[in-house]
């Protein structure tokens, strides 16, 4: 039976409130971030996901920036996000697993994966760029899952629908198994 930490699904659902309360109309996608094998678990580097929400800020600010002027309108655009740290079953191996909520008004979709200017290869440039890597050599390590988009309207009477198609992904997150919750690492974060 699985069981899911509840101050994790309560921080995740306020992250989700908060975006609402700002964006009428949300993408929520879910992503996955690998290490490669011969990448250094050590303490020196537990600001890897911090160098990549860094990074991912700078780029989505640009880029709105780009769109503004070239659409002739103002764009709000920020960007919550729920992350969580996990090891692997098989390998052992540390890696993430996140929901970002962009403004769909503005990313109606991650884009094609492996091409260039859009969310996707944004989200790979910025983990590339966080764990030292060449894109898009190293893009491979930037999984998006099927079905890993939600799409969440304010004004929708298909909200609730939707919260709970999300609910759906982002229990994943909150799941307790493969967490390590003694490490001495966080191994949750959010948005603020």
């Amino acid at each position: 039976m699985k069981t899911y930490n509840p101050y994790y699904q309560q921080r995740t659902d306020s992250v989700i409130n908060n975006a609402l309360s700002e964006l009428t109309r949300i993408m929520a996608l879910r992503v996955d971030l690998r290490l490669p094998p011969d990448y250094p678990d050590s303490p020196d580097d537990s600001k890897v996901i911090t160098r990549f929400f860094d990074s991912l800020k700078a780029k989505l600010r640009y880029d709105t920036t780009r769109k503004a002027s070239r659409w002739g309108r103002n764009l709000n655009n920020p960007l919550y996000y729920v992350w969580v740290r996990e090891y692997g079953e098989m390998n052992n191996r540390r890696h993430y697993h996140l929901v970002l909520f962009v403004n769909k008004d503005i990313y109606h979709s991650p884009g094609v994966y492996n091409g260039e200017n859009n969310l996707a290869s944004f989200i790979q440039q910025a983990w590339c760029s966080a764990t030292g890597l060449v894109w898009p050599v190293h893009s491979r390590l930037v999984h998006f899952p099927e079905h890993g988009v939600v799409y969440l309207d304010r004004n929708s009477p298909e909200l609730p629908a939707q919260l709970a198609a999300l609910k759906q992904r982002t229990d994943y997150l909150a799941k307790d198994h493969t967490k390590p919750y003694h490490d001495g690492f966080r191994s949750f974060g959010t948005s603020r």
